[in-house]
């Protein structure tokens, strides 16, 4: 039976997609005077932030980078992210059910409870682990497990809903259900790859596994 979900925060939870992508546009042009294909910025979803930038900025200073990056968006979170539909009622509804609620993402911790804060639904999880609470990353399962292990679960009672392929991949590691978010545009793609069973069309849809 399942008593535990787990979700990953950008393109999950919330649709982070275009800040993230203008994000990266504006480090781009600032640092390395040239443009990045959107394909590129989407492939790199779900992976750390920090190891992004050393891989395509190493040549300069890295809090230089990081700094412009969350610059821009401290200025635009507000007016570029929302949570996508039906988010906020699912969680009420699986808190009123009495199930463990976490949140597994590669964002940094400081961000991470902003942005959970900014949209009000902090309060439903008891666990929240960002990329500066681990050492190794998703895909590793470490994240995921050190989340079930806060909420006092197993990982054969725990659901992990993402929308990447290190957030399959973490959830397989850990040996918990990988659900699968539908509304990224390689959605099918990766749901076919991994023969993933559950693949929702809108968060609600979650309510319907949980007996």
């Amino acid at each position: 039976m399942i008593d535990t979900v787990v979700f990953d925060f950008d393109g999950t939870l919330a649709d982070t997609n275009q800040m993230i992508i203008n994000s990266f546009r504006h480090i781009y042009g600032m640092f390395l005077n040239k443009e990045c294909s959107e394909d590129y910025i989407m492939s790199t979803f779900g992976e750390p932030l920090n190891l992004t930038l050393t891989r395509d900025f190493g040549q300069f200073d890295f809090d230089e980078v990081i700094n412009a990056y969350r610059d821009y968006q401290r200025t635009k979170f507000n007016d570029e992210v929302t949570l996508y539909e039906t988010v906020e009622e699912t969680l009420e509804y699986l808190k009123n059910k009495d199930i463990k609620l976490g949140v597994a993402t590669s964002r940094f911790k400081n961000s991470t409870m902003k942005a959970l804060e900014r949209f009000n639904i902090a309060k439903y999880f008891d666990s929240v682990v960002s990329a500066d609470d681990v050492t190794k990353h998703k895909p590793d399962k470490e994240p995921l497990i050190k989340v079930i292990t806060e909420l006092k679960s197993t990982s054969n009672r725990t659901l992990y809903v993402g929308d990447s392929k290190f957030d399959i991949e973490c959830a397989l590691n850990a040996a918990a259900t990988p659900v699968l978010v539908g509304w990224q545009s390689n959605s099918r793609e990766l749901a076919d790859k991994y023969n993933i069973e559950h693949v929702l069309e809108k968060m609600w849809d979650l309510t319907g596994m949980i007996k």
